[in-house]
């Protein structure tokens, strides 16, 4: 029960009111609650060591509650006090400090990602043979050159007989002929091309 009295009255009502402060652009009061917050996470570091040192007294859980109604019901003016006295006195010196611990904390973080994602749970989860930036079907060569020769060929042949069916023997040597034969050989060169152009796409990814 006293816990959801400090949930309620250090942390939730806290809460609403800096939300509210933020919702209204208060800026003097959004300033103050974040001393709160400052404060507060003190508190709360605090007061792990002294639960572990003094729990044991008789004293400690009322002086403890005595003071923490005393701080809820004048916050946030109280916390910008404590801030204000803190920052005069004690934060030239912790800053340094501080500074220090958080980049020693992001450099065990990062060494404790590395090491996480070298483990064999993340390599089993997500391979690392498997490029993940592949998105284009693998070509099968062989298959591929056999399919567009058979084509060509069919292309060819096609023509050939649309060309004989239609077109008269004195009109076979006709410039208009030659333009003909001369675009069919091109086309033929430029499927070659082609072939050899997957072909050597094909020889490149496997």
């Amino acid at each position: 029960m006293l816990r959801l009295v400090y949930i309620y009255y250090g942390t939730l009502l806290p809460g609403w009111s800096s939300l509210r402060a933020i919702g209204h652009d208060q800026r003097h009061f959004i300033e103050l609650w974040l001393k709160y917050w400052v404060i507060y996470a003190l508190l709360q570091g605090l007061g792990v060591l002294t639960d572990f040192l003094l729990g044991g007294l008789s004293f400690y859980a009322g002086l403890k509650l005595i003071l923490s109604v005393g701080l809820w019901f004048s916050a946030p003016y109280s916390t910008n006090h404590l801030f204000n006295l803190l920052n005069t006195y004690s934060m030239g010196k912790l800053c340094p400090v501080v500074e220090k611990g958080v980049r020693w904390h992001e450099k065990v973080c990062r060494n404790i990602f590395r090491g996480f994602m070298k483990s064999p749970l993340v390599t089993v989860v997500m391979p690392r043979d498997e490029d993940e930036h592949i998105t284009e079907p693998r070509i099968n060569n062989r298959l591929l050159k056999r399919e567009l020769s058979n084509l060509m060929t069919q292309i060819a042949k096609n023509s050939a007989d649309h060309r004989h069916q239609h077109e008269s023997p004195m009109m076979i040597h006709s410039p208009r002929h030659l333009r003909a034969a001369e675009l069919d050989k091109f086309n033929r060169e430029s499927m070659h091309n082609v072939i050899d152009y997957l072909g050597q796409r094909g020889g490149d990814q496997q």
